[in-house]
């Protein structure tokens, strides 16, 4: 039996505050319950971190350096072979709601999210989606609207006389493209930026806040795929808790009394508190909405027949080392959550240390719906969702511009020479063969900040996990 499957894809969300792993004081009970009646890994990579390379690699079932888009201004290319071409070839309804990010460098979503071309054809109906639609993420909703360019969600704010107010209001909150490289941050401290630290709330309502917009569109192709007759898949792309951070607030009020641990080795400002509330406060609107689309299956008598991945793109520096965003090869940047439960799903409550890619979520999908695997990068997880006992040893890669990385779990090589390199300009550099020269070894299980390089002192570990490196790179 095909089971429908439900993606819910934050953007932006750190592995370590999501519960069971969480080490801060979020609230995601529903993140919890999901993890207790399936399967956490612990140990996720994303292929790449940012948004458009992370979920192009998943789309196509390529790792970072095969993948046909290696920074945000790329799109898939028409025609491309994508999971969701094979499920829906093997009878799936395939949808999407939210910010898919595959095709944003057109920016020609339309009003209604179908990528229309000027020939009468949708660019996601070519990505192979038989159903849903594409909306921009936060920062491109306003620059498409600067270009003339429409997309659902600032036409829905459009028509409830929203669309300025908005706009005003992110024009105050500045993109969160750092200007300094890790080298000159750790010369001396600079200014935390504004996509962060800005207090102003949004001037939303609630209901027209942009994830709970999202997650409307979710519960409504969840009610107009439960009568189709087919299996499905879903997923549902939220815009947060990518910055910028604007709350509402509702959002702001449930978090302004709990306290945060400060970033690790992070610059003493009085503001990471509020940041770190916020950041909390969006990640809780989301774990409300996974909470309602669990609910729904239940009501409507498809829990059962349900695969449910819980996971993200990438993850978020949030000030620790004095690194924002991602981009990064630091674990806070690479490493995901990913929680897996319902369909084919025989294990509870189980942790998984083996490391993992998003690739093999991807693998997972075709598995579990029937449709072939072959040409598709990663390993299905089936088995470990089944039960079976951990591998021995497993590697997983990611990348990004002038870095590669990989893990076998405890060891971590990072390769490039990318600290000189301003985080807005990571995705847009070349990889230099002579960046193989420079490398950082890192041991998890002993360093999890990654404070101490031990290449030197290890170099049979380092010549393995570069060696592995190589040969993934030379598979371009």
């Amino acid at each position: 039996m095909q089971p429908n499957i439900l993606l819910v894809f934050p953007d932006q969300l750190r592995s370590d505050w999501v519960e069971p792993r969480a080490t801060v004081p979020v609230r995601t009970p529903n993140a919890k319950a999901l993890a207790e009646r399936g399967v956490n890994f612990e140990q996720a990579w994303t292929p790449s971190p940012i948004c458009a390379p992370a979920r192009a690699c998943i789309a196509t079932g390529r790792r970072y350096d095969r993948s046909p888009v290696q920074h945000n201004n790329q799109n898939v290319p028409a025609g491309a072979d994508t999971i969701y071409r094979r499920m829906a070839d093997k009878g799936y309804e395939t949808s999407t709601v939210g910010k898919l990010d595959l095709l944003k460098g057109f920016m020609d979503w339309g009003a209604d999210g179908r990528h229309i071309t000027e020939t009468g054809e949708s660019r996601l109906a070519d990505l192979g989606f038989t159903r849903g639609i594409d909306n921009a993420g936060k920062h491109d909703a306003i620059y498409g609207r600067e270009r003339g360019a429409r997309e659902p969600y600032m036409t829905y704010l459009a028509e409830i006389g929203l669309a300025d107010t908005h706009d005003a209001d992110f024009r105050r909150r500045d993109r969160a493209n750092i200007p300094a490289t890790v080298n000159e941050i750790a010369a001396g401290d600079l200014p935390l930026p504004d996509a962060y630290t800005n207090p102003d709330l949004s001037p939303l309502p609630d209901e027209a806040y942009c994830d709970n917009w999202i997650g409307r569109q979710a519960m409504n192709e969840l009610e107009g795929l439960k009568d189709t007759g087919k299996p499905w898949f879903l997923t549902v792309n939220f815009a947060g808790p990518h910055e910028p951070l604007d709350v509402t607030e509702r959002m702001r009020d449930r978090w302004k009394d709990v306290a945060f641990p400060e970033p690790v080795d992070g610059s003493p400002d009085p503001r990471h508190q509020m940041i770190r509330q916020n950041y909390a406060a969006m990640i809780e609107v989301i774990d409300d909405w996974l909470g309602r689309f669990l609910a729904f299956l239940d009501e409507t008598g498809q829990r059962d027949n349900t695969l449910v991945v819980f996971a993200s793109d990438h993850g978020e520096m949030l000030g620790d080392h004095r690194l924002w965003a991602k981009s990064i090869p630091d674990e806070n940047s690479v490493r995901v959550p990913m929680i897996v439960a319902g369909a084919g799903v025989s294990a509870r409550d189980r942790s998984v240390r083996t490391p993992v890619s998003l690739l093999d979520m991807a693998k997972t999908f075709l598995d579990f719906s029937g449709a072939p695997g072959e040409g598709m990068e990663g390993d299905s997880l089936r088995g470990l969702l089944e039960g079976e006992a951990e591998p021995e040893t497993r590697l997983v890669f990611s990348g990004l511009g002038p870095w590669r990385a990989v893990t076998d779990g405890r060891f971590k090589l990072v390769a490039g020479d990318w600290r000189a390199i301003r985080p807005g300009k990571m995705q847009f550099t070349e990889f230099e063969p002579e960046g193989l020269d420079t490398v950082a070894l890192f041991d998890l299980d002993e360093d999890p900040e990654e404070r101490r390089d031990i290449a030197a002192a290890h170099p049979e570990i380092r010549d393995r996990l570069l060696e592995a490196i190589r040969d993934d790179m030379a598979r371009r």
